[in-house]
């Protein structure tokens, strides 16, 4: 990586010769004037040839002269968007000795200290990648807070984070689901630890069978009290499940696989769900490191075998390609990156536009100002526009003739603090 300026004070440290650092601590105090050749804005617009001046963490405008005594950096021959947008990682799952760390024993299987590192590690993927925000989605850590807050402030370069904390779940052997006022409390109890969202599974995993494991009832439950309490509730789900959360009230459908039925997609759009396929990133992730996942949790052979039949065709769910001719129905992007896939986040994007017929530009929309309104954050990030965060980024060639673009991240900024740049 190449930097744009070296930590202030390197030379009374005595490391002026060595690498420069590759984000600016310090919150700019000039103006930051981007050159630009495309500009796409987030929201389906492009412009040509024009400037975008950063004040602070905000966008000041967009068009006009550069401004006297700026920091200008040239992005000629570049495509620049908003800051991408995931919707669904688990930003700190890792291998460890090349082996997967079954996080929901983490603390148990290997010390804190290693596991909050290789979160660190993981958020530097991400940004690095072009993702400038990130909603992780458990089972979630204590020091998924620490980490939120640190990313927030810059300490160490990281996408801003938005997190579940930990999950409704109840798929493994002697587990019941609470009483409604046990649900109802714990919602309440996550909310009060700082959870931003509240993530349900109500199937089991595809590769234990997608059966329902919540009834109608508790999801009403569950996603009624997420509402009452301003949350919103994501929801893993699969097969009947979908339409079941889907009249519940929560706010978002992850994975959807067996249960995307026109009947379903019409309620979804009718209702505003949001839907997060994620497609593209997870099954080729897990066949890519089948040595390190083999053998832990339910990463069996059979489980494999499975997916591996899966990703000899590469081609989306025929539910996927039907929901993107659904009027209204809001498709936002999420990976469900985990161990090995950090860092790799766009893959997805590639995967539907290369493989599902998805506009590239209907791809970015995904991944930026839809992505951002699922996240009640439209309002702030994910459209390059004058009052908006600055969360800029710009990737090599022409993305919208060649979406591969995508991997060649060369300039990041977040909050208006540019953290990659390589020109």
């Amino acid at each position: 990586m190449n930097s744009v300026q070296s930590h202030p004070s390197a030379a009374l440290l005595g490391v002026a010769n060595q690498p420069p650092l590759t984000w600016e601590l310090p919150q700019p105090k000039r103006p930051i004037a981007l050159k630009v050749a495309t500009l796409l804005d987030g929201k389906g617009g492009t412009l040509r040839d024009t400037v975008v001046v950063v004040s602070g963490d905000k966008i000041e405008r967009i068009g006009g002269p550069v401004p006297q005594g700026a920091q200008v950096y040239d992005l000629d021959g570049m495509t620049v968007a908003p800051g991408l947008i995931d919707t669904h990682v688990h930003v700190t799952y890792h291998f460890s000795h090349d082996r997967f760390i079954d996080n929901r024993l983490v603390g148990q299987d290997e010390p804190v200290p290693d596991s909050v590192l290789f979160g660190v590690e993981n958020g530097v993927r991400i940004l690095e990648a072009g993702f400038t925000t990130v909603q992780s989605l458990g089972p979630g850590t204590a020091w998924d807070l620490p980490l939120r807050e640190a990313w927030a402030r810059n300490l160490v370069p990281g996408p801003r984070l938005l997190t579940s904390l930990q999950w409704f779940r109840y798929d493994q052997p002697g587990q019941t689901v609470q009483p409604e006022p046990e649900l109802r409390a714990m919602v309440r109890d996550l909310k009060a630890r700082g959870a931003d969202a509240i993530k349900i599974f109500a199937s089991t995993s595809v590769r234990e069978g997608s059966r329902p494991t919540l009834t109608q009832a508790q999801l009403d439950v569950i996603c009624g009290e997420c509402n009452s309490q301003g949350l919103r509730s994501v929801v893993h789900a699969y097969t009947s499940a979908v339409k079941m959360a889907v009249q519940a009230g929560c706010t978002a459908i992850e994975h959807g696989t067996g249960g995307m039925t026109d009947e379903a997609l019409a309620l979804m759009a009718a209702k505003g769900t949001f839907f997060d396929p994620t497609v593209g990133v997870v099954t080729e992730n897990y066949v890519a490191n089948k040595d390190k996942y083999l053998g832990v949790g339910n990463y069996t052979a059979e489980a494999f075998a499975m997916m591996e039949k899966l990703i000899a065709n590469p081609k989306p769910p025929e539910e996927f390609m039907r929901s993107l001719k659904v009027p209204g129905l809001k498709i936002v992007y999420g990976s469900d990156a985990t161990a090995g896939a950090h860092g790799h986040n766009a893959e997805g994007l590639l995967y539907r536009i290369k493989f599902g017929g998805q506009h590239a530009m209907q791809a970015l929309v995904s991944a930026t100002s839809l992505a951002a309104e699922s996240l009640n954050l439209g309002s702030e990030i994910g459209t390059i526009a004058p009052g908006m965060t600055a969360d800029i980024v710009a990737m090599r060639g022409d993305y919208l003739a060649d979406a591969t673009a995508l991997r060649r991240m060369a300039f990041v900024m977040k909050g208006g603090r540019v953290f990659k740049y390589q020109p």
